[in-house]
């Protein structure tokens, strides 16, 4: 057994490559069907995308690691043998976690551009008997009576935060009943990601790069997100 592991050590000391890598895989000859299966499976359950990797791109940066540096892994066979699968799977771990980060990603950004659409579509509003702010989409069709009215009011610190992030410090909202209305109405109408990226803008102050690190999207779809939810507050309370 540990003449494979002499072999290794004469081969690594005359930088032959091609026989280092031929012969350490006879140290773990399950380590390649490991990799397949590993890689089929996450393939299957939807985890990284089809026949982006193959086997052999795996195993070829794990031997490429034990090769340069060899002196520092084990020397016995049998330790060898769990460090090339340790290795192995670390890679495969780390591989899943970025495509499963990057396919999030993709299905935020396809969700993003849904809701640009819906950000570009100003509804229409009008003032029901009660001088409450109703959306004319909620009357009813056939009755063109107004529902029950939706009185939403925001607090006064995050009224003052989207405010001030909108661009409306020239509109007095304030003691203003029907318009504290509007403005609680078209910020609890923001679609679903889009008030998450304006959530984080206004409630968490962060940085439009910090927002796109914790979404893992653009600066630039995060910068055309808030500037679409900006011109809507504007063209809804100007």
């Amino acid at each position: 057994m540990q003449k494979s592991m002499s072999a290794l050590q004469q081969h690594r000391k005359n930088e032959k490559q091609e026989a280092f890598f031929r012969l350490i895989l006879d140290v773990a000859p399950g380590l390649e069907r490991y990799v397949n299966n590993r890689l089929r499976t996450a393939e299957r359950k939807g985890l990284i995308p089809v026949d982006l990797y193959t086997p052999q791109d795996i195993l070829d940066e794990v031997l490429l690691e034990v090769y340069e540096h060899f002196d520092d892994m084990p020397q016995e066979e049998s330790s060898m043998r769990v460090k090339l699968f340790q290795l192995a799977n670390e890679r495969l771990d780390e591989i899943i976690r970025q495509e499963a980060w990057r396919l999030q990603s993709l299905r935020l950004e396809a969700i993003l551009a849904d809701e640009m659409r819906m950000l570009n579509e100003i509804p229409q509003i009008t003032v029901d008997a009660d001088g409450d702010i109703v959306m004319v989409e909620d009357l009813d069709d056939a009755e063109l009576e107004p529902p029950e009215p939706r009185a939403l009011l925001l607090e006064d610190s995050f009224e003052d935060e989207i405010i001030k992030q909108t661009g409306l410090e020239g509109v007095v909202i304030k003691g203003d009943r029907a318009l504290q209305q509007l403005l609680a109405r078209v910020y609890a109408d923001l679609p679903a990601q889009s008030r998450i990226i304006f959530d984080l803008w206004t409630r968490g102050k962060l940085t439009m790069e910090e927002i796109a690190s914790v979404r893992g999207i653009s600066i630039e779809q995060v910068r055309d997100t808030l500037q679409r939810i900006q011109a809507r507050f504007a063209s809804l309370l100007r």
